[in-house]
C-alpha cells in the first residue's frame, strides 16, 4: 500500500515537472502586459474568433524590420506567412536590411521623428545603441527573464532595464570532435593533454593533432577566464575586469600548454585549423556552433560537447554568446502594440521554434527548451544547448573589440616569451583601458573575418 502511494506521488511529480518545462517558450512572453503609453488603456483580448473575412478598415497593420542571414530570413518569411494566415485581422509588412548599422541608423531617425516600424528583429547588439537613444520600449511585464539563457539575460539590459525579447541564440563556441576516432570527448583538459601525449604519429605521413586551439583570437581565450571563475566585464557598469586571478590562471594554462610542455601547436590561422579537422588530421577543435553543418557536410562523423573543464580547475569554460530578439518602437501603442505582442508570442511558440531549429543554425533562447521534444533526440543541438546554458553575454561591439585587441596582442607577446603571464595580466587591463579611452587606436582583429560564413554554411 505504501509503495503504491509512493509510486503515485512520483508519477504526479514527474507530470508536473514535464508541464513546467514543456511550456517554457509560451510562459516566457505575456501578451497581457500593462500598456505604458500616455492616455491609453489596455483592451481585453477577445477569446472569440470569427470566420468572416476581415475588411481592410478593421485590419491592423504593423511593420517589421530585420537584419538576418539568408537562412534566418527565409525562416522568418515562412513564420510571417503562417502567422498572417492564422491571424486574419493582422498584417505584417516586412523590410530587410543587409547591415544592422544601416537598420539602426534609419530606425533611430524615424523613431525620433515619431514614426518608424513597430517591431525590430535583430542582434542583441542593438540594445546598447537603441535603448541609449531612448527610441525603444522598455520590456517591463511581458517577459520572464528567469527563463532566458543566462548569457542573453545579461545583455538584454541597458541601464538596468530590459529592452529586448529574446528569440534565438547563436554565435557561441563548442568543442567539435571526430566520432570515428574518439567515442567520447574528454571532460577536462588534463584528459585532453593525456590524449595528445598518447597519440602515435603515423610514419612517413603528415602530422596529426589531438587538439588544436585558435590561440591567436581573443574569443577563443576568453571562455577560459570564465572557467577559472571570473569574467572580462561587470555587466551592470560595463567596467573592465581583466586584471583578475582568473586571467592569470588562463595565461598560465596557455604558457604551460604551448611553451613549457609543447602540448599544443600554435601559429595556425582559423581556416587552417578548420581544414585540418575536415581532413581528419585534427581530432578535436573549438569552433562556432554554426560551423556544424559545414563539418557534417565534409564527411566527418561530427560530435559536439561542452568545452572541457579547465586545466587544474573545476569550472567549464564559458564562451561568449549573442542572439536575436524583438525590440518594440517607443512610438507603438494600442492595437499595433497588441498586434506586435501577438506576433512575438507566436514566434516563441513550440511550432515556430521547431521550424527555426530545422532551418537555421540558431538555438532557442529559453533555458527550459533543453527538455522540449524539438531538441531531445538531436545530439548536436542537444549538446550545443548544454554549452549555451553556461555561456556569457557578448558585450556590445566597441567594448568587445578593445577586449579582443588587448588579449590577443598580449597573449601573442607572452607565447613569444617577451612577457610573463603575471605581467601580461596587468598589461591586458591597461591596454584595454587605453583602447577604450581612445588614447591608443583600436584596430579590428581578424576575428570578424575569420568566423564561419553563415551564408556559405547554408544559413
Amino acid at each position: 500500500m505504501e509503495l503504491s502511494k509512493i509510486l503515485i506521488m512520483m508519477i504526479v511529480i514527474i507530470f508536473l515537472l514535464f508541464c513546467l518545462t514543456s511550456t517554457a517558450g509560451c510562459r516566457l512572453f505575456s501578451r497581457e502586459a500593462e500598456e505604458t503609453g500616455p492616455g491609453l488603456e489596455t483592451e481585453e483580448e477577445s477569446s472569440e474568433t470569427s470566420d468572416e473575412p476581415v475588411s481592410s478598415e478593421s485590419m491592423t497593420t504593423i511593420e517589421l524590420w530585420d537584419c538576418l542571414e539568408p537562412g534566418e530570413r527565409m525562416a522568418l518569411t515562412g513564420s510571417r506567412s503562417k502567422f498572417i494566415s492564422e491571424h486574419g485581422g493582422i498584417d505584417i509588412e516586412a523590410r530587410h536590411f543587409r547591415s544592422q548599422e544601416e537598420l539602426q541608423d534609419q530606425f533611430e531617425a524615424a523613431s525620433l521623428a515619431g514614426a518608424g516600424p513597430q517591431l525590430l528583429l535583430l542582434d542583441f547588439e542593438g540594445v546598447h545603441r537603441l535603448a541609449g537613444a531612448n527610441v525603444v520600449r522598455e520590456i517591463v511585464d511581458e517577459v520572464d527573464y528567469t527563463l532566458v539563457l543566462n548569457g542573453l539575460e545579461e545583455i538584454a539590459k541597458y541601464d538596468s532595464k530590459n529592452y529586448i525579447v529574446p528569440f534565438r541564440a547563436y554565435d557561441f563556441l563548442v568543442l567539435f570532435f571526430n566520432r570515428d576516432i574518439l567515442t567520447d570527448a574528454p571532460d577536462d583538459f588534463e584528459s585532453v593533454f593525456s590524449y595528445i601525449q598518447e597519440l602515435e604519429q603515423p610514419e612517413e605521413e603528415e602530422e596529426i593533432y589531438g587538439f588544436l586551439l585558435n590561440e591567436s583570437e581573443g574569443d577563443w581565450i576568453i571562455p577560459f577566464i570564465g572557467g577559472y571563475r571570473d569574467w572580462i566585464i561587470d555587466y551592470e557598469s560595463n567596467s573592465l575586469t581583466l586584471d583578475s586571478q582568473a586571467m592569470q590562471e588562463t595565461l598560465q594554462f596557455l604558457d604551460y600548454a604551448y611553451n613549457q610542455e609543447g602540448l599544443l601547436t600554435g601559429g595556425m590561422e582559423y581556416g587552417e585549423i578548420s581544414e585540418l579537422f575536415k581532413s581528419g588530421r585534427a581530432h578535436m577543435i573549438i569552433d562556432q556552433y554554426c560551423a556544424a553543418d559545414e563539418y557534417v557536410d565534409s564527411g566527418i562523423n561530427t560530435g559536439i560537447v561542452k568545452i572541457p573543464r579547465v586545466w587544474e580547475g573545476t569550472g567549464y569554460p564559458t564562451p561568449l554568446i549573442s542572439g536575436l530578439g524583438f525590440i518594440i518602437n517607443i512610438n507603438t501603442y494600442g492595437e499595433q502594440l497588441d498586434a506586435a505582442r501577438e506576433f512575438i508570442s507566436f514566434m516563441l511558440g513550440e511550432e515556430t521554434q521547431l521550424e527555426w531549429n530545422k532551418n537555421t543554425m540558431t538555438i532557442p533562447a529559453v533555458m527550459g527548451a533543453g527538455n522540449e521534444e524539438y531538441i531531445i533526440g538531436q545530439p548536436l543541438l542537444e549538446n550545443a544547448f548544454e554549452q549555451a546554458k553556461i555561456c556569457r553575454g557578448k558585450p556590445y561591439s566597441k567594448l568587445i573589440m578593445v577586449i579582443r585587441n588587448a588579449i590577443t596582442d598580449n597573449v601573442k607577446s607572452m607565447l613569444a616569451g617577451d612577457i610573463t603571464p603575471e605581467d601580461a595580466v596587468l598589461k591586458i587591463q591597461e591596454d584595454a583601458i587605453r583602447l577604450r579611452s581612445g588614447s591608443q587606436p583600436a584596430e579590428e582583429t581578424r576575428q570578424e573575418d575569420s568566423q564561419p560564413d553563415q551564408e556559405s554554411n547554408g544559413q
